[in-house]
């Protein structure tokens, strides 16, 4: 018997049961898009191959023909599942990232060739032992093909990684380059069971350590839904609804700085380049606020359609706000002069103090940023209307 009997079983136990959880959460899920039936899908086989091997060590050396049957069944689906699992897997990640189904072309190459393969071996291994034997006295035995098969297995793991990398080079939004290192991390806790199999003969972890990576990767996934908006990926309005009630409130020793941010003139923007440019306005318009709200532990938040809200804590003093709107300006003039949007972007700001006589809560401090804010807009209306004016006197 092999010394890590328990050991594996315990491993693999856990893991299924990991695994059951995932599936019972994504089947109650009323959310049914693409990406999620991919992910779906690799539970399904992440699921049957634990399965499998947590069946191989109970099956490994017992006595009997059915037994022989059963390993020889039990290590078919094992291999299959395995070729299953990366690439529904891969599936996942590449439309995860592109937000489009493979095409055909694509299909043949890294799904259906593959797979047929696998298939192949799997079907003609009575005949020939390539992929794997079982023993007169029911022990499993490696075949030739199963080291190309393990292979090939890692090969898209770290295939997928490395393309995810590659993508998140390519990539300037703060949030997306996060959600890539976290795709391309999956391959970490798998690579890791590779090393460890490889140096102590008997324990089984790389599918094991594959489910909790799988969990990690679902738990983020999920917490981001909750607490991210999915078009910016800064904090939704729920979330700054949360972090405002715990500190704006009569009596609070808290000191913040609310900035009310607004893209200028956005509905043209909808109207004259359509709402995908729209969109597009947002993700740099929110980048941009991150990237001049960075330093400290600003929280930076969309607060709906085009408007945004920085919250500033142990702050409440104009002057000391003078640099975060300086470095919004320089910023928001960086990216204009480089041309990447069709047309020029501008943001009108207003500010707000808390504590502050009048504002008792939230919606208070809310008010008083966008009082400020649509004063700062008539100004600027103001001020364009008298230049238009004075060069029209100058023709």
């Amino acid at each position: 018997m092999n010394p890590f009997f328990m050991f594996n079983l315990g491993v693999d136990g856990f893991a299924i049961i990991v695994m059951l959880i995932l599936i019972y959460t994504c089947f109650i899920s009323l959310d049914n898009t693409q990406d999620v039936r991919y992910l779906r899908m690799t539970f399904y086989s992440l699921f049957t191959i634990l399965f499998s091997d947590f069946f191989t060590w109970i099956l490994d050396g017992m006595p009997g023909r059915i037994v022989h049957v059963l390993s020889y069944v039990d290590h078919s689906i094992y291999y299959v599942s395995q070729i299953m699992a990366v690439i529904t897997w891969s599936n996942y990640v590449q439309y995860r990232i592109t937000r489009k189904v493979k095409d055909r072309r694509n299909m043949w190459i890294t799904v259906i060739l593959p797979l047929a393969m696998v298939l192949v071996l799997i079907l003609t291994n009575p005949l020939n032992k390539f992929t794997f034997s079982i023993t007169f006295d029911n022990h499993y035995q490696r075949g030739a093909f199963s080291i190309p098969i393990a292979l090939l297995v890692m090969g898209y793991l770290l295939g997928t990684s490395g393309w995810v990398l590659y993508r998140r080079s390519r990539e300037k939004l703060a949030s997306t380059r996060r959600e890539y290192m976290i795709l391309a991390g999956f391959v970490f806790a798998p690579f890791i069971g590779v090393v460890i199999q490889l140096s102590v003969y008997g324990i089984s972890l790389i599918w094991p350590l594959a489910s909790i990576s799988m969990l990690l990767l679902y738990i983020n996934r999920s917490r981001d839904e909750i607490s991210i908006d999915a078009l910016t990926g800064l904090n939704n309005r729920g979330s700054l609804d949360k972090y405002m009630f715990e500190r704006v409130y009569p009596g609070s020793e808290e000191r913040l700085t609310l900035i009310l941010m607004d893209v200028d003139k956005f509905k043209l923007i909808n109207d004259d380049l359509g709402h995908d440019m729209g969109d597009v306005a947002l993700r740099e318009v929110s980048e941009i606020i991150r990237k001049s709200f960075s330093t400290g532990h600003n929280f930076i938040s969309r607060y709906g359609g085009d408007e945004f809200v920085v919250l500033i804590p142990q702050v409440d003093d104009p002057r000391m706000i003078d640099g975060y709107t300086k470095a919004l300006r320089s910023n928001l003039q960086e990216f204009n002069n480089s041309g990447q949007f069709p047309m020029p972007l501008s943001i009108s700001c207003g500010l707000a103090f808390f504590p502050k006589e009048g504002i008792n809560n939230p919606e208070d401090l809310i008010k008083a940023a966008d009082n400020q804010m649509y004063e700062e807009k008539e100004r600027h209306h103001a001020s364009m209307a008298s230049k238009n004016k004075s060069a029209h006197q100058f023709r």
